[in-house]
C-alpha cells in the first residue's frame, strides 16, 4: 500500500511545523497561566491557517479535507507537542455542527469567530457515550455533563441530549453551573450542571453521531502517533549525548534493544493510523467508530510504551515540565482515555462486523 504524501499534504505538514517551531517550554507555561489556559488570539491564527476549515464540509464553506488529511494534521500537531486544542475544540464541534446541518455555526467555528466545547460524557457512565440521560423539555435542558474540555474558553456548549438531539447552549446562559478543573495535560475541563438551561435543539441522527465518534478516536490516535514520534526522537538524541562509565549510554546494548522495540512500535502505529484513515470512505457509519477504536487502542498502547521508556531513559528529569517529553506523555495519557480507554476500545473493535 502506498503511504506517500501528495504535494498538498506535504506542504500542509511543513506549514504546521513552521507554525509550531521548536517546543517553547517557557511560552507554554505562560499560556497555561492565562485565563482558560489558552489564548484566543492564537486560536485565530490556527483558524487563519485553514486547520479548522479543513474539518468542515465544502457545502458549508469549508475545505472538506479527507480523513487522511485530518490525520496528517493531527500527527503534525502531536509532533510539535502543540498546545492548541485543535481536536477537542476545533474538529469535533465542527463535525457535530455539520452533522446537525447547522451551517451557520460551522462557518463561525471554522473561521475562529466562535470556539465551542462538546459536552458528551456524563457522571457515572464512563465511556458509554450513547447512553444519554440529559433531557430537553420545551427547549430547556436538565442534566449533568463532565469532562467538558475547553469549557472555560468556549462561547458555545454543544450538549448531547436524549432522543438523538444536540443542544446549542450559549456561554453564560441561565441555569448553567460550571465547575472548572485542570486536566493532566495542563488544559482545563469542567463539570456542568444544567438546570432548565435554555438551548437551541437540533436533530443528531445516531448514524452521524457514530461517524463523529469514529473521527474523534482516529484523530486522537493520529495525535498520539505524533507525540510518540517526538518522545522517541528526543530520547534517541539524549542517549547519544548522555555519558556514563566513559561512554554514551546509547552505546549500551540493553538500551539499543529497547529503542529498537520502540521504533518498531512507532512504525506499526504509523501504518495503523494511515491504513485506518484510508478505510474511512468505504466503512459504514455503524462500523466506523469500532474500526477507529481498534486503531486508537493499538496506537495508545504503543505511544504509552514509548513515553514510559522515554521518561525512564531520561531519568528523573524526564518527568519534569522542563522537557517536552513530559508534556507529550501527559497529552498521550489524556488522549488515550478520550472516547474510550484501551480496554473499552478493544471491546468496541471486537464488535466490528
Amino acid at each position: 500500500m502506498n503511504f506517500d504524501l501528495d504535494e498538498d499534504q506535504q506542504l500542509t505538514r511543513d506549514m504546521i511545523g513552521r507554525f509550531l517551531g521548536p517546543v517553547d517550554i517557557a511560552a507554554r507555561h505562560a499560556m497555561r497561566k492565562a485565563e482558560g489556559g489558552y489564548s484566543r488570539a492564537r486560536w485565530q491564527e490556527v483558524a487563519d491557517l485553514g486547520l479548522l476549515a479543513l474539518a468542515a464540509p465544502q457545502t458549508m464553506g469549508g475545505i472538506g479535507g479527507t480523513m487522511v488529511d485530518l490525520a496528517l494534521v493531527a500527527e503534525a500537531l502531536g509532533t510539535g507537542v502543540a498546545i492548541d486544542p485543535w481536536l477537542e475544540n476545533g474538529v469535533l464541534p465542527i463535525r457535530l455542527a455539520a452533522a446537525t446541518g447547522d451551517g451557520a455555526l460551522v462557518c463561525e467555528l471554522a473561521s475562529g469567530a466562535q470556539l465551542a466545547a462538546i459536552a458528551f460524557a456524563e457522571p457515572g457512565r464512563r465511556y458509554e457515550i450513547e447512553a444519554v440521560a440529559t433531557k430537553a423539555e420545551n427547549a430547556h435542558l436538565t442534566g449533568a455533563k463532565t469532562f467538558v474540555l475547553g469549557a472555560p474558553l468556549a462561547d458555545t456548549l454543544l450538549v448531547t441530549v436524549a432522543d438523538n438531539k444536540l443542544a446549542k447552549v450559549a456561554k453564560g446562559a441561565a441555569g448553567v453551573v460550571r465547575q472548572d478543573y485542570p486536566v493532566i495535560d495542563g488544559s482545563n475541563g469542567a463539570t456542568i450542571d444544567l438546570h432548565r438551561a435554555p438551548a437551541e435543539l437540533f436533530e443528531l441522527p445516531d448514524a452521524k453521531f457514530q461517524r463523529v465518534i469514529g473521527d474523534a478516536r482516529l484523530l486522537a490516535a493520529a495525535e498520539m502517533l505524533g507525540l510518540a514520534q517526538t518522545m522517541f526522537d528526543d530520547t534517541l538524541a539524549y542517549v547519544g549525548e548522555r555519558q556514563q562509565f566513559g561512554a554514551a549510554i546509547g552505546s549500551f546494548q540493553a538500551l539499543q534493544h529497547r529503542l529498537v522495540e520502540c521504533y518498531a512500535a512507532l512504525e506499526q502505529a504509523r501504518s495503523m493510523v494511515l491504513r485506518t484513515a484510508m478505510l474511512d470512505p468505504t466503512t459504514d457509519d455503524a462500523n466506523w467508530p469500532r474500526i477507529a477504536a481498534g486503531a486508537k487502542a493499538f496506537v495508545g498502547e504503543a505511544a504509552t510504551k514509548i513515553g514510559l521508556e522515554a521518561v525512564q531513559m531520561h531519568g528523573g528529569m524526564g518527568q519534569t515540565d522542563e522537557l517536552a517529553i513530559g508534556h507529550a506523555l501527559k497529552r498521550v495519557m489524556l488522549l488515550d482515555k478520550f472516547f474510550g480507554d484501551q480496554d473499552h476500545c478493544l471491546r468496541s473493535f471486537a464488535r466490528a462486523a
